[in-house]
């Protein structure tokens, strides 16, 4: 919710789900927010993030890279990255090209990743993860898919922290269980 002030080196793009070579609503609106931050950051590079699943016809990395060209986006500003096939996987391998493309010393490169509102808690955890110091931006999300979007993402965060989740709630028991024993 807090717009990122600083300059922006690298605006990491992650993919979402494609039918064809053209990109969704869901990934178009992930791909302007990045756009608009490259309004202030002129020299900022993408790195389009997103693989090929076994029902898309390219990678999701190719349809963004497609749709940036056509906004007039020159390759020299774009790097695919067309492996990853989780949210994790997109940090991982982000940071690996970014680091390849890196070439001041003196400094470490500002990264923005851009992903939808109701994803960017569960991507900053994950760009944590792979030692990714970025921050998220979010672009709008249709109203109808929010309540669905946002339901998914509660359950993945309680899967992704199961362990966690579940020693608190084994806590809790506890303390439950020693409070009501008389003495």
């Amino acid at each position: 919710m807090v717009p990122y002030k600083k300059n922006i080196d690298y605006i990491i793009v992650l993919g979402a789900g494609i039918r064809s070579e053209e990109v969704t609503p869901l990934l178009k609106s992930r791909l302007d927010k990045g756009l608009m931050y490259l309004k202030d950051n002129p020299k900022a590079k993408f790195v389009v993030s997103g693989g090929q699943g076994p029902d898309e016809p390219v990678s999701e990395a190719f349809a963004m890279a497609k749709y940036l060209r056509s906004q007039n986006i020159p390759d020299s500003q774009i790097i695919i990255e067309d492996k990853s096939t989780t949210t994790y996987e997109n940090m991982k391998y982000s940071k690996i090209k970014i680091d390849n493309d890196w070439s001041d010393k003196t400094r470490k490169p500002n990264v923005l990743f851009t992903t939808n509102n109701y994803h960017v808690l569960r991507s900053t955890t994950y760009a944590d993860m792979a030692k990714l110091k970025a921050h998220g931006a979010g672009a709008p999300t249709s109203y109808y898919f929010l309540p669905s979007a946002l339901l998914r993402e509660y359950a993945a965060i309680l899967v992704q922290n199961k362990i966690k989740i579940l020693l608190i709630m084994l806590l809790i028991i506890s303390f439950v269980i020693i409070a009501s024993w008389p003495f």
